[in-house]
């Protein structure tokens, strides 16, 4: 087993020590993963583009997956949410427009303080199912008014995005 060395160096020094907590305490930024459980499609090919490119960004951070669930009534959307839900063990957090309000800088906290992936939930025009609301931990809501589930998906990949960035502490968020 060899020794680990600052970088660019080749002794041991007590700001090699300082550089690999440093390194050990922002590399668990990398094994946070999302996934986002949203109904339909995007069909406004410019919200998709929006949507992509800020899959894109997260991407280089974190682990991101994007399910699509087929639009249909609430319940039967519902049944399809529980069963990735099921299989899944991660901290759920619906998106309603009912739920609580966090800043960026408190969503970057959330992230920190959970160890397992996160999984966001977004409902189609007629919402969620109450069953699925009651299987989440939290539930979330990005502003007092109502948006397509588009926008919501947007949104929310920017909070995200933001998020990161405030724990790398990156200039992205100027808040």
């Amino acid at each position: 087993l060899g020794r680990r060395f600052a970088p660019g160096t080749n002794k041991r020094n007590s700001d090699s020590r300082s550089y690999i907590t440093r390194h050990y305490r922002y590399s668990r930024l990398f094994t946070l993963k999302f996934k986002i459980l949203s109904i339909g499609k995007m069909k406004n090919k410019n919200l998709a583009t929006i949507a992509r490119d800020f899959e894109k960004r997260i991407s280089h951070d974190a682990k991101l997956e994007m399910i699509q669930i087929k639009d249909s009534n609430p319940q039967i959307e519902g049944e399809r949410i529980s069963i990735h839900l099921v299989k899944n063990h991660s901290y759920n957090i619906t998106m309603s427009e009912e739920g609580d309000y966090l800043s960026s800088q408190a969503l970057a906290l959330l992230f920190k303080s959970r160890t397992e992936p996160i999984t966001f939930i977004i409902g189609g025009p007629d919402g969620l199912s109450d069953k699925v609301k009651k299987e989440s931990q939290m539930t979330l809501s990005l502003s007092p008014m109502t948006f397509t589930h588009e926008m919501a998906k947007i949104f929310l990949l920017e909070q995200i995005y933001r998020a990161i960035s405030i724990i790398k502490n990156r200039n992205y968020h100027k808040g």
